[in-house]
């Protein structure tokens, strides 16, 4: 999930949400959301989705599994030739 923390930063900075208020939405302390935004701790799948939703954009938006995939195939593709 590269760029996940800088990405996660400015969805929620552009939804107008500061760090402590997005912890409070989620029942956790705003060092959490600072790990996240730093990239200290990566959250779990379904703390992804809870973001995601939260922050009203697509869980692919938010951490580009599409770029990710298609990074994979290519990478199985080229270890087969």
């Amino acid at each position: 999930m590269k760029d996940f923390n800088v990405k996660l930063k400015k969805v929620r900075q552009n939804k107008g949400l500061s760090q402590t208020e997005l912890a409070d939405i989620m029942s956790v302390k705003q060092q959490r959301i600072s790990e996240y935004e730093r990239g200290v701790v990566t959250p779990s799948l379904e703390r992804l989705v809870e973001i995601a939703q939260i922050l009203d954009v697509s869980l692919d938006e938010l951490v580009e599994f599409k770029r990710i995939q298609n990074k994979l195939s290519k990478d199985l593709i080229n270890k087969t030739k």
